[in-house]
């Protein structure tokens, strides 16, 4: 994942995994059969780390806001920066396995705002529900996304002024 979020997809070879892994390329080969496959196995490995950070962060404060899990979860991301950012910046629309992962995640993630929407902010419709955890699934990833690269939006705001605002929209996304 440091080879990807270091360079462009196409341009990390098989072997410049094997060398980074301290590999031969052909023990590479051995157990994925394309830089694709190993790209596709960390993606998965950092998703599902991801979704257990989330559902961390849910369990383990019930009284906090969408807002902060949300923001945790931002936080969380400068600890796994490398594999991160090629999730968040690097890899859409790379590939149809990458987007069918991406989508499972994303199908993932709404079922557990969906199911946090209907606790902590009692909304019962099921409409309402679907279409608050799409636009907090969609504010994660953008904000993911201004986080990790540290654009300007960002850099206007200052990462504190940023963690509220992220808030305040969580908020705002929850009182629908």
């Amino acid at each position: 994942m440091h080879l990807y979020s270091m360079r462009s997809i196409e341009d990390v070879t098989v072997a410049d995994i094997a060398a980074e892994a301290q590999m031969t390329s052909a023990a590479v080969y051995y157990h994925y059969p394309s830089k694709e496959e190993v790209l596709l196995g960390g993606l998965r490995l950092f998703a599902e780390q991801m979704l257990t950070q989330l559902r961390t962060e849910i369990d383990g404060d019930p009284d906090a806001t969408l807002g902060d899990v949300i923001v945790s979860v931002l936080e969380w991301t400068d600890a796994h920066r490398a594999a991160s950012l090629v999730y968040f910046v690097r890899s859409p629309g790379w590939s149809l396995s990458i987007e069918a992962l991406r989508r499972e995640v994303r199908l993932e993630m709404l079922a557990i705002f969906s199911a946090e929407l209907r606790v902590r902010d009692r909304i019962t419709s099921k409409a309402k529900q679907a279409a608050a955890a799409t636009a907090l699934s969609s504010l994660l990833e953008v904000s993911a996304s201004s986080w990790l690269t540290e654009d300007i939006v960002l850099a206007n705001l200052g990462r504190r002024r940023f963690s509220d605002e992220v808030r305040e929209l969580a908020t705002d996304i929850a009182s629908v």
